[in-house]
């Protein structure tokens, strides 16, 4: 039977698909790579005798034993590794992964629900130099499907308690190509890039610790400025030029359509509501040996807006108001990140504190300011290397516009909200983490949210 399986294993290999870890828009091969050789050089045999780093990863599973930290991970899986490793040289990688959700609200807010929902991310990454197309060129393609149901609208407004959920679609079970975007290397250090390009994904790669809403917080208000929620689609169709700072993204221009096109082509009515440019720049620090950052960003339209057309972030009442659309919207962000401890042993076990800052035209958009802080721990415990943990406070300034254009129907107040996670790794691949949100409603008369749930993410 054993050798039945090994042989199935192996007509795959010659297919040259394999099965790593999620990647992200414009992360480099020799980064995907990687991860499918992640020790866990929590193991003593990993550090020399000064405490600090070996080479050990070049011999990830002898060295290493990176199957050892997980009871559960049979043999199969652990000679599995390096031939994924092997696969991925032909230039084809295929990622999925299962996030599965149980979250209700347990008092207050609009109504008291519990809802079971999940989400299957699928990714392919394409390298054409390996494929003997076109050297520097890569695609990335990203396939989601949502399915159940979530409390999002039975929550809060304004402040989406599960981010994953809004994908393709909220409310509605569908399937959809949310990220189809290229990336073409022209040196060591700059992309040009192009395509339909998913928000989330986009935002991950400048800032892998906030794991869009399937890891880390589950709240779209500590994951993102909220404030830029006016001219931040869900997918978008763009084209622009990334500056590389080693594997981390330093600056970046990018043009791309107003409209979310999650579950479109993108291509009927490119840009018939004018364009956003965005501009970011990132300055790296070091504060007593430990990386950070100071990153400023500011996005413009040319699109026209009034503060309560829909967005793709932030859940707006409809309560059927007129006015007349204004031109010109903006947001301007500064996100400081800066990491409290490291292990030398294991970059990823480590605490850091991410802080994001943001305003917008008060006129076009639904939110005038936000903010937040959050503080992330993985692998704190050296018993535990791969449990994360997060608490985490948000501040959303609603815009004095849409508070006077509801003022007579639906009175709204500025929303503040914390969410703490615990993370525990069950399994290789497998974390099952239990979440608290505790929110303060926009909608003034509404009593505190109290939001609970259990989420299970499985994926190689």
């Amino acid at each position: 039977m054993e050798r039945s399986i090994l042989a199935g294993v192996r007509a795959i290999g010659a297919a040259c698909l394999v099965l790593l870890a999620p990647v992200t828009w414009g992360q480099t091969w020799e980064d995907v790579q990687l991860a499918s050789c992640y020790c866990d050089m929590a193991q003593p045999d990993c550090c020399d005798s000064a405490g600090c780093c070996s080479s050990c990863c070049d011999g990830c599973l002898s060295d290493c034993g990176y199957c050892c930290s997980f009871p559960m991970c049979d043999e199969l899986m652990c000679r599995l590794t390096p031939m994924m490793k092997q696969m991925a040289d032909c230039g084809v990688i295929y990622a999925p992964g299962l996030t599965q959700f149980y979250q209700g609200v347990a008092s207050g807010g609009v109504a008291q629900d519990f809802e079971y929902g999940g989400k299957v991310d699928q990714f392919l990454l394409l390298d054409a130099g390996k494929l003997g197309l076109w050297d520097g060129m890569t695609m990335t393609l990203h396939a989601e499907t949502r399915f159940g149901d979530d409390v999002n609208q039975e929550a809060v407004v304004f402040a989406p308690v599960n981010t994953a959920m809004l994908y393709p679609k909220s409310g509605e079970h569908d399937t959809a190509i949310t990220n189809l975007s290229f990336a073409q290397a022209i040196s060591d250090d700059v992309q040009l890039t192009f395509g339909k390009t998913n928000f989330i994904d986009f935002l991950q790669l400048l800032y892998p610790q906030t794991g869009r809403g399937v890891d880390g917080f589950m709240n779209a208000s500590l994951l993102l400025p909220v404030s830029m929620a006016r001219v931040a689609p869900l997918s978008m169709m763009n084209v622009g030029a990334l500056k590389m700072h080693g594997k981390q993204v330093q600056g970046l221009i990018v043009v791309y359509d107003t409209k979310n096109v999650a579950t479109t082509s993108g291509l009927d009515d490119l840009f018939d509501n004018g364009a956003n440019i965005f501009g970011y720049w990132r300055f790296f620090t070091e504060r007593n040996g430990l990386p950070g950052s100071h990153g400023f960003g500011g996005i413009w339209s040319t699109g026209e807006f009034v503060a309560f057309d829909p967005t793709s972030f932030v859940i707006i009442p409809d309560e059927g108001l007129v006015a007349t659309p204004q031109g010109g919207a903006y947001t301007l962000a500064y996100i400081y990140e800066q990491t409290l401890w490291m292990d030398c042993c294991n970059p990823k076990r480590n605490v850091a504190v991410l802080s994001q800052w943001g305003i917008a035209d008060e006129a076009t958009s639904p939110i005038g300011w936000s903010a937040n802080i959050s503080l992330q721990a993985t692998g704190f415990n050296d018993a535990r290397p791969h449990d994360r943990f997060g608490m985490g406070y948000f501040h959303t300034g609603i815009s004095n516009d849409l508070k006077n254009l509801f003022s007579g129907v639906l009175p709204l107040q500025d929303v503040d909200g914390v969410e703490i996670f615990y993370s525990t790794a069950i399994a290789k691949g497998m974390h099952l983490t239990g979440d608290l949100q505790v929110i303060e409603p926009a909608v003034v008369g509404l009593d505190t949210a109290v939001v609970a749930g259990l989420r299970l993410s499985a994926g190689m």
